[in-house]
């Protein structure tokens, strides 16, 4: 998920998104397997103390037990679990890729990775969820009420679709300015076609805010799953697969 803004005019390959951390890593499968165990254990403690602070039991009998009733099938991906989810699989993969490279330029790169991981997952997230609900309440009060309608549920789809579309186009603003000004890395380049087709959390957490049906609420369970990559692709930025 490497998102280092580049120069149009480089060669390297456009990396804004959520792309495939292993097509391009410098490291061995040894390597790449304690980051990926790093990153699962980020986005695992993460989902625990989320259960914890709304009052769940992180008792693993009680879960499989009673599975409709745990955090995990109550939960709804709104921004906070998103942008928690995505902060523990970054410093999970930061913790991983430092404990397999010692080189201080390669950390670097994996902060540096970090930083921008963070502001492209907590972006798009705050932008989908908060154009969904006003979508919503522009909805509701053509209906006079607050039960949602078929007619309500346009606006607010018109609202979460926006919202992705806003939050991309941000994210990429923001990042290409960090990398300019905080790292001085060059201007950066435009939002792409291919950047959209990468977001598939966002695109979860935007389905969700639409519609609250049981395929939509079954795959929005992927959402972790999801933001595991950009965990993964901290872990394995390095100078060597990054334009510097």
């Amino acid at each position: 998920m490497s998102i280092q803004p580049i120069s149009i005019n480089t060669q390297q390959k456009p990396s804004f998104g959520h792309d495939n951390p292993w097509s391009d890593s410098p490291y061995n499968k040894k390597q790449q397997a304690v980051v990926a165990a790093t990153t699962a254990l980020g986005i695992l403690g993460s989902m625990a103390l989320l259960a914890k602070h709304d009052g769940y039991s992180l008792s693993p009998k009680k879960i499989f037990s009673n599975y409709k009733k745990s955090w995990f099938n109550k939960v709804e991906f709104d921004e906070k679990p998103v942008i928690t989810l995505g902060a523990g699989s970054c410093l999970g993969g930061l913790v991983g890729g430092c404990m397999i490279d010692k080189d201080k330029e390669n950390r670097k790169a994996k902060l540096r990775e970090t930083l921008l991981q963070i502001a492209n997952i907590s972006i798009p997230i705050i932008f989908v969820v908060y154009a969904a609900k006003m979508g919503k309440k522009v909805g509701q009060k053509f209906e006079k009420g607050t039960k949602e309608t078929f007619r309500t549920k346009i606006p607010k789809a018109i609202g979460g679709i926006a919202g992705l579309f806003t939050g991309v186009f941000s994210a990429n603003i923001i990042a290409n300015k960090i990398n300019e000004k905080v790292f001085h890395r060059g201007k950066g380049r435009p939002v792409q076609a291919s950047d959209f087709s990468a977001h598939l959390d966002d695109f979860c957490v935007a389905a969700q805010q639409i519609h609250d049906g049981a395929f939509v609420h079954w795959i929005s369970r992927l959402v972790p799953a999801a933001l595991m990559i950009a965990g993964n692709e901290v872990g394995n930025t390095s100078t060597a697969n990054v334009d510097n």
